[in-house]
């Protein structure tokens, strides 16, 4: 399992320092800076906040396939793709947006508050876990939530660094 986080931790880094290099589709890129309404910090961040949790609701419920397979590691797999997926998806609407860097700022906070609020409710559910029955021991469920904690937060950062700091600014101030 710590293999997997270093792992996951080391790809992270690597497309954080290679994203000016990181392949994005130029199709989309193109149709969302010619969008006027994708231009407000506001609205388009709502978007990316909209595309996060469809996409976050997508592999969940994705990973309720490995139950029906006898496929291993198949829940591994489709994180590993949730995760490519989204990282392309944040550099694209990153390379798409022009702005000041502080209506960036609002754009990246606004469009990465999913992974946030999602990041709080694990807390939240990790502080209060509570035996469903006497003498049971909760040490797997506060695990669970704690790692739930961890992704989360690890994705808020990513998606804000990638759409605050890693997208081309306007001379605009």
């Amino acid at each position: 399992m710590l293999i997997f986080f270093l792992a996951g931790t080391v790809l992270v880094l690597a497309m954080i320092i290679f994203s000016r290099t990181l392949w994005a589709p130029s199709g989309m890129i193109e149709r969302l800076s010619k969008k006027k309404w994708f231009q407000n910090h506001w609205l388009s961040g709502g978007y990316l906040f909209g595309i996060n949790a469809l996409y976050f609701g997508t592999t969940i419920c994705l990973l309720f396939l490995p139950i029906f397979t006898n496929i291993p590691y198949l829940h591994l797999v489709l994180m590993f793709l949730a995760t490519i997926v989204s990282i392309f998806t944040w550099s694209a609407f990153s390379t798409a947006w022009t702005g000041s860097f502080k209506n960036r700022l609002k754009m990246a906070l606004t469009a990465s508050s999913f992974y946030l609020i999602l990041a709080l409710i694990m807390v939240i559910q990790w502080v209060s876990v509570k035996p469903l029955y006497p003498n049971e021991d909760t040490f797997m469920r506060a695990l669970g939530w704690m790692l739930g904690f961890f992704v989360s937060a690890v994705a808020f950062s990513v998606c804000f660094i990638f759409t605050a700091f890693l997208g081309k600014r306007s001379a605009r101030v």
